[in-house]
């Protein structure tokens, strides 16, 4: 009896239906007592995914079983997954939790605001001339203001002293001849109206 499949597959679960389905249409004439499985058409598996984790579907497990095996590897420290907060200032927007715990019942909803794709770890003060921003040249604002402002109900203790992280800020997406599509804002605070800050850049 040969088995064929589609396609290249590791899937021990799947192939296992497979014999099952072509063995229930085997009929015995006598008593048997070995069966011989053998693999005559072996080939690679190419990896047609970009992604850094195996797709599961080819792998034959979820997901959050590989997670929860490199996490037993390596430390529930180390294998950390986004959990997506109500909360609008990009700095606070994530928070990095072990994979092995359990995920909110309730995300939060993506922003309809345009995303980096990635974001400094600190942002960076620009340079200004005539009121205009300047990063490796002038930029050029494409879109934009998009207002963020929150933080106030956000209360830390630093050296002994209680504040908030407020942020009252305008970002724009703009564009460098040289840097690429970048995620700008401008603050709004008293006395600080004219300062402009790198906060991300678009791939």
């Amino acid at each position: 009896m040969t088995i064929r499949t589609a396609e290249a597959t590791r899937n021990i679960e799947h192939l296992s239906r497979l014999l099952a389905e072509n063995l229930a249409k085997v009929q015995l004439l006598a008593s048997v007592g070995d069966l011989e499985l053998i693999a005559v058409d072996v080939r690679p598996l190419e990896e047609k995914s970009l992604a850094l984790l195996p797709d599961p579907k080819q792998a034959g497990e979820s997901l959050a079983l590989v997670l929860e095996r490199i996490a037993a590897r390596l430390g529930p420290e180390r294998v950390l997954r986004p959990v997506l907060l109500e909360d609008h200032r990009m700095e606070w927007q994530v928070l990095w939790q072990p994979a092995s715990q359990a995920a909110p019942r309730k995300s939060a909803e993506p922003s309809d605001l345009p995303q980096p794709s990635f974001m400094l770890p600190t942002p960076l003060r620009l340079a200004i001339r005539a009121n205009r921003p300047l990063y490796q040249g002038a930029l050029h604002l494409l879109s934009g203001p998009h207002c963020v402002e929150g933080g106030w109900w956000d209360r830390v203790t630093l050296d002994g002293e209680t504040t908030t992280r407020t942020v009252v800020r305008d970002y724009w997406v703009a564009l460098s001849e040289h840097a690429g599509v970048l995620w700008i804002y401008q603050t709004r605070l008293a006395g600080d109206d004219t300062a402009w800050w790198l906060h991300g850049v678009f791939a």
